[in-house]
């Protein structure tokens, strides 16, 4: 989907259909995103004056107002964009909340090694793959974790709800896919499971699931010959030879990895414990890996993926797209780290689990919004800059890039926003990163907000 420019535009189309009950709470909503839209990373404080502060609790504090309740135009402008493309993927994760210090919130469940306290938040991250570009939210479930029962069996534990249906209710809350569209269910190695799977399949969804269970899999056409998945994966041959960009993380940098890949076909049946086990179907699936057979001197961990997928995935281009597919799953952690750092959802402060879940339902709107304005760069960096910036916002920033040719793009308005956040834009650096991004853009709207300020006094004078 387009960036909205204006933030007061995009309020508007965002939240103007939110199903909160009362007109008057919708207004106030509209209000609130756009204010918080140009401040996301400020306390709400410095963002609202008393009298809309107090008009933001009073509406996080009503009981209409649920994640889903904030989000469902969105979710629904997302999924109609969805419907218009060929291929989309869609990443599921799920990501902490930590609310630990705040010890006043009431409701909060075990996050972490259980002596963390906070929340568990699954979103549907709707992107294109090549170029990539973010579509939207096409779902999210927020969670308080529950403790698993004690003595719990392994029979009783399949016949309760479960944290690992998250996956499958991330499906189901996307919908089902149309005919002509291709979407693919993206997920790390928590998705996988029988059930996840097939619930996809229901949906007309493809999946590209990370596997983590060395299970037993069925290997032959007339499904008369088992194997175990990960052993039986690492005898097929090598098909392709490629590489992997692997991101840094913490202390570990970035690097390129020489990979091999291959894929076979596999069955997959229901495992042990599953009800009715004999009546369920064998789910027909290709098993990908990709492996790095000989790292680099220094590298402890060797990269090594063994990926499940409902599309054929043997040839060497087929390999490689799917390899690529899985490499878009990096883009919803960007995006969890734009909820957390860009938008500070862990660090505001309410009291009770219902009033943070709506406060967290917009700022994962805003966080949205900015990653959106990030993928512009890549899409459509020789589009004007008003596709992604205000007509103000634009005037400023020339003004403070000393611009002077005649058009100004999205790339020249991006990289600009960057700069004021501590971005240095030389020749050899690559794309700014978000959070340079969400501080520059703090910073400019500072500057407009100052320049709103000076243009009456002059006007008067």
């Amino acid at each position: 989907m387009d960036v909205l420019a204006d933030t007061w535009a995009w309020a508007e189309q965002t939240f103007a259909n939110a199903a909160l009950g009362d007109p008057r709470r919708r207004r106030r909503l509209v209000q609130s995103a756009a204010r918080i839209a140009a401040h996301p990373e400020k306390a709400f404080t410095q963002v609202f004056d008393w009298n809309e502060l107090r008009g933001f609790y009073r509406l996080c504090n009503q009981t209409a107002a649920t994640t889903a309740a904030v989000q469902t135009p969105h979710w629904q402008q997302t999924r109609q964009a969805m419907s218009q493309q060929p291929l989309v993927l869609i990443l599921h994760d799920t990501t902490e909340l930590d609310y630990s210090r705040h010890h006043h919130l009431a409701g909060r469940g075990q996050i972490g090694n259980e002596l963390g306290k906070g929340f568990l938040q699954h979103n549907s991250l709707a992107v294109l793959p090549q170029p990539r570009q973010v579509l939207g939210l096409a779902f999210q479930q927020w969670k308080v974790r529950q403790p698993a029962p004690e003595g719990e069996t392994a029979y009783r534990r399949k016949r309760r709800r479960r944290e690992s249906d998250l996956w499958a209710d991330g499906f189901r809350g996307v919908g089902p896919a149309p005919e002509d569209c291709c979407w693919v269910d993206v997920c790390d190695r928590g998705s996988d499971d029988y059930e996840a799977v097939r619930a996809a399949r229901q949906l007309r969804h493809h999946v590209l699931f990370r596997a983590n269970q060395n299970r037993l899999v069925f290997v032959t056409p007339d499904q008369d010959h088992q194997e175990y998945l990960l052993d039986y994966a690492r005898t097929l041959p090598a098909a392709e030879s490629d590489t992997v960009e692997i991101p840094g993380h913490g202390r570990r940098p970035p690097r390129t990895a020489v990979v091999q890949l291959a894929g076979a076909a596999i069955g997959m049946p229901a495992p042990a414990g599953t009800p009715e086990r004999n009546r369920q179907p064998i789910l027909p699936l290709w098993v990908v890996r990709i492996w790095e057979a000989n790292p680099p001197a220094g590298v402890k961990e060797p990269l090594e993926w063994f990926l499940l997928c409902s599309l054929p995935s043997i040839t060497p281009a087929e390999l490689r797209e799917r390899r690529d597919w899985y490499c878009c799953r990096w883009l919803v952690e960007v995006f969890h780290n734009i909820e957390k750092n860009g938008c500070r959802e862990e660090t505001r402060r309410f009291e009770t689990a219902g009033r943070m879940e709506a406060c967290v339902a917009l700022l994962a709107l805003i966080a949205v919004r900015v990653f959106q304005m990030r993928s512009a760069l890549e899409t459509r960096p020789q589009a004007p800059a008003a596709e992604v910036g205000a007509a103000d916002e634009i005037t400023v920033l020339r003004q403070f890039l000393k611009h002077k040719a005649s058009l100004f793009t999205v790339r020249d308005f991006v990289r600009g926003v960057a700069r004021l956040g501590g971005f240095l834009g030389r020749k050899h650096d690559g794309d700014p990163g978000v959070r340079t991004l969400w501080r520059g853009y703090q910073r400019l709207q500072d500057m407009v907000f100052a320049l709103h300020l000076l243009i009456p006094a002059e006007d008067s004078g």
